[in-house]
């Protein structure tokens, strides 16, 4: 083994397990099937042998820098946090365990395996048959399980293929909501509040010196603040997430990506005429919006802003579609969508069926 840990670099995984035959974890947890991971990470399903219950198991073998260490760790720790808050609204996987072993050579973390269908999956099969009142709906459930602006955390790498759908069906007029979506991979996700106490040798510290200086989530998601001063406005203002958001439901509503990036030179030049081809792209969801194509154009607008500070929050875009969904709200000139989007909560203009401004009216 010590040889092993002297030539990791020469040592593919495939031959690590061969050689270590690492089939069980804490002589509990054990591997059974290797899943596709992510660009850092080996991932398996697996079986918890004292609870007999199905897990998920991710792996970091070798990590390449203590950046890419400390992400890792990162997703534990939030992970393992999550499991009061997942008592009331569930919205990450829940955790199980975490560690390392061979002297920290592996990363691990274990959670319970998630029964559900990516949603890169449910866009391939169901869009097309999905009428657009369903496919608002899944945007509401992914912007209700992504609001996570509560806790001043910040996902960063926010995509269909890190997004799971439960089958269940979801209660739109319920007071505490339960969405029955599931966000994955939460190695990149970032708060500047935690950063601010943290000391030097945190995980959060590192993973906060090291933003900005490298790119390791898609192209497509990063926003433009990518390429401005990252203290400025790359991890000052809770927005990174809200411009993967608007992406997603330009997506929903026509079925087509906004952007396409090969690369990042693509990425760059596009940024110099983002604001131009963002009101061109989402003109043209008439075609697909109908009735709903006002507001739902001035939402997209709110969330695709260059400008972090000024773009909405995911929380308000989640509750502007619930106005959508459930007081069928289709406003017919751009006026009145703009005075709505500016406090959707407060806007005074409209006999709503459901919505109860007063969080008390309903005893009164």
């Amino acid at each position: 083994m010590k040889t092993l840990m002297n030539n990791e670099n020469s040592v593919n995984k495939g031959d690590f397990f061969e050689l270590t035959g690492l089939r069980l974890i804490d002589n509990r947890f054990r591997l059974l099937e290797e899943v596709s991971g992510g660009k850092s990470s080996t991932s398996f399903f697996g079986i918890d042998e004292s609870t007999g219950k199905n897990i998920f198991v991710k792996l970091s073998i070798f990590p390449r820098s203590e950046l890419e260490a400390a992400r890792f760790r990162n997703e534990c720790r939030f992970l393992k946090e999550q499991m009061w808050v997942n008592s009331i609204i569930k919205k990450t996987p829940s955790y199980i365990s975490h560690g390392e072993l061979f002297d920290g050579s592996i990363l691990y973390l274990i959670t319970e395996k998630i029964e559900g269908q990516l949603l890169s999956d449910w866009l391939d099969k169901n869009f097309n048959e999905a009428s657009l009142t369903d496919r608002l709906k899944i945007a509401y459930r992914v912007f209700g399980a992504a609001e996570h602006f509560s806790q001043f955390t910040v996902h960063h790498d926010l995509h269909p293929g890190n997004i799971i759908l439960l089958d269940e069906e979801v209660d739109l007029r319920t007071r505490v909501p339960d969405f029955k979506v599931i966000i994955l991979d939460w190695g990149q996700s970032h708060s500047k509040l935690e950063a601010s106490y943290a000391e030097e040798s945190d995980d959060i510290s590192i993973i906060h010196n090291g933003m900005g200086r490298q790119i390791t989530a898609s192209f497509y998601n990063l926003p433009p603040e990518t390429f401005m001063d990252w203290h400025r406005a790359g991890s000052e203002y809770n927005k990174y997430d809200s411009w993967a958001m608007g992406l997603l439901l330009y997506k929903l509503i026509t079925g087509h990506n906004l952007f396409t990036f090969d690369n990042i030179g693509q990425f760059a030049e596009a940024m110099r005429h983002i604001e131009r081809d963002i009101e061109f792209e989402v003109a043209k969801i008439r075609e697909y919006a109908g009735a709903k194509s006002y507001v739902l154009q001035g939402l997209l607008y709110h969330l695709l802003v260059k400008e972090p500070r000024d773009r909405m929050f995911i929380q308000t875009a989640r509750q502007v579609l619930w106005f959508i969904l459930v007081e069928e709200f289709e406003p017919d000139n751009v006026g009145m969508v703009a005075r709505f989007l500016r406090d959707p909560e407060g806007f005074k203009e409209v006999r709503w069926k459901h919505f109860e401004s007063d969080p008390l009216a309903h005893i009164y």
